[in-house]
C-alpha cells in the first residue's frame, strides 16, 4: 500500500443532513477540490490503515478569504459520528498522468481522421 502524504485540513464545524461536512480550514490557500479527507481513530480499533481513516472528498470551499470553509462530503460508510472540534486531514488531489501518443481519431494537426 502506498504512503499516504496528508496535510492538516482543519476541524468540523458542522454535519448536514445531507451527508456533508463542513470544515474550518486552517490555511487561507485553497485546496484542490477531490481531495481525499481522512480523519484519525484510535489505532487499537483500525491497525491496518495506521490510524487514519478516510472520511469522503472536498466537493467546494466556501466562506470568506480569509477565513474558508471546506464542503466536503462523506463517501464511506466506515465514517463514524464525528463530533464538532474532530481533526481532519487531506491528502492532495493529482490528475492522472496524460497518456503518450496523443487522442484517437485526430491527428497531429487537431484535424478528424475519417473512419474506413
Amino acid at each position: 500500500m502506498a504512503k499516504l502524504r496528508v496535510k492538516p485540513l482543519g476541524t468540523v464545524k458542522n454535519i448536514t443532513n445531507m451527508g456533508l461536512i463542513i470544515v474550518s480550514m486552517w490555511r487561507k490557500k485553497p485546496i484542490p477540490l477531490g481531495s481525499k479527507v481522512y480523519y484519525r481513530a484510535p489505532s487499537s480499533d483500525h491497525p491496518n490503515t495506521g490510524g487514519l481513516i478516510e472520511a469522503g472528498k472536498v466537493i467546494d470551499i466556501i466562506g470568506n478569504v480569509e477565513k474558508p470553509y471546506a464542503v466536503v462530503k462523506i463517501t464511506s460508510d466506515r465514517f463514524e459520528k464525528a463530533s464538532e472540534g474532530l481533526e481532519l486531514l487531506y491528502e492532495p488531489w493529482r490528475p492522472s498522468r496524460m497518456r503518450r501518443g496523443g487522442r484517437r481519431g485526430v491527428d497531429s494537426l487537431g484535424r478528424r481522421i475519417p473512419r474506413a
